[in-house]
């Protein structure tokens, strides 16, 4: 499966005498040479396989406006200016590069109504993969490390590390052209420092939040349990069935991919009359794809909670067996503590 690149540029941002960041831009765009073509094929890779990201679509800004609740401030109105600048790259009217340098210096605007201190070499791409266009902007830090020379000498290096992409949005061009009423067309890093990035990028591009991964992948646990209660499945069944469903998301998730619920459905038991797919109906809200959450989908197979300066986390299956749990006195009684575990304990008693 081949990646095609469109256009390609760099710009950089860095923080001025004053404090505020600011950028320096290129005048022309990168040649798709072999190291263009490697840097992109690992940044689509890893983002990818990126979890924790926010899905979203441009925002109507009369029907925002009309939204708004009462007393809401009028500078949350979503800006129409990013998508009126990508609309007019996609009609020809602009060139590639001024059309990077005004997003560059909207983004730089952003970066100083938000608070946010970010430096590093900012990426626009306009590619196609396996048949969709797609476009990505994306901020990679700078690094510095050490090399042996060929004379066996140490020399320090600068190098973008591409592994973080704490700053990064793509949109699907695709979807957004052929599916008018999609509202996940629009991807981007959630990422380190909670709420702010999400809030950035919603201002940056003029989006409002779609489709939320997590509460999909919520949703998805409800109707496995329900389904296993419906066909009053044993308790081995029911945790080979959990099994099932956790295995294939987890396969999906390692492989970029997103979890199909009439895939899925396929690959698990059912009797012909009610499968699984069947059963979820409308009733469960689900989309027909949504990414993994690897952290929620542990709910498939284990039983994890936290608080109090306690965390505990075991499988399902060892539920009645090794593990009881008493509701009458909130209790849980362990049988066969892990043997590390109970090395501590005897120290320290």
């Amino acid at each position: 499966m081949s990646l095609d690149i469109d256009k390609i540029i760099l710009h950089s941002l860095r923080q001025g005498g004053d404090g505020q960041p600011h950028a320096d831009t290129r005048s022309q765009t990168l040649p798709a040479d072999e190291a263009v073509q490697g840097l992109m094929a690992e940044l689509h890779r890893i983002y990818n396989g990126k979890g924790g990201k926010g899905f979203g679509f441009f925002a109507d800004p009369e029907t925002a406006v009309a939204e708004l609740a009462d007393g809401e401030e009028a500078h949350k109105q979503p800006s129409p200016a990013f998508r009126i600048a990508l609309e007019q790259l996609l009609a020809e009217q602009t060139e590639f590069v001024p059309f990077s340098i005004t997003v560059t210096q909207m983004l730089v605007k952003q970066l100083v109504e938000h608070a946010l201190d970010e430096q590093g070499v900012l990426l626009f791409a306009k590619y196609n993969y396996v048949g969709v266009d797609y476009l990505l902007i994306a901020l990679l830090e700078g690094k510095e490390s050490v090399t042996v020379s060929e004379a066996l000498e140490l020399r320090h290096i600068q190098y973008l590390d591409i592994g973080k992409l704490n700053l990064v949005a793509r949109i699907d061009l695709t979807e957004w052209k052929t599916q008018a009423d999609s509202r996940r067309y629009i991807t981007f890093s959630k990422g380190r420092i909670g709420r702010k990035l999400g809030d950035f990028f919603m201002d940056l591009l003029g989006a409002r939040e779609g489709m939320d991964a997590k509460v999909q992948n919520k949703g998805l646990l409800q109707a496995v349990e329900a389904y296993c209660d419906s066909q009053q499945l044993e308790a081995t069944e029911r945790n080979d069935y959990k099994k099932q469903v956790f295995k294939y998301c987890t396969e999906q998730a390692s492989a970029g991919e997103e979890i199909e619920i009439k895939e899925l459905s396929a690959e698990l038991p059912g009797d012909g009359d009610l499968d699984f797919y069947s059963f979820i109906g409308q009733e469960y809200q689900l989309e027909d794809r949504f990414p993994a959450d690897r952290s929620t989908l542990r709910g498939l197979t284990k039983f994890v909670g936290s608080g109090g300066g306690l965390t505990l986390s075991f499988e399902q299956k060892l539920l009645n067996s090794r593990i009881f749990y008493d509701p009458q006195t909130d209790t849980l009684t362990i049988k066969g503590v892990p043997p590390n575990l109970k090395d501590q304990l005897l120290r320290q008693s």
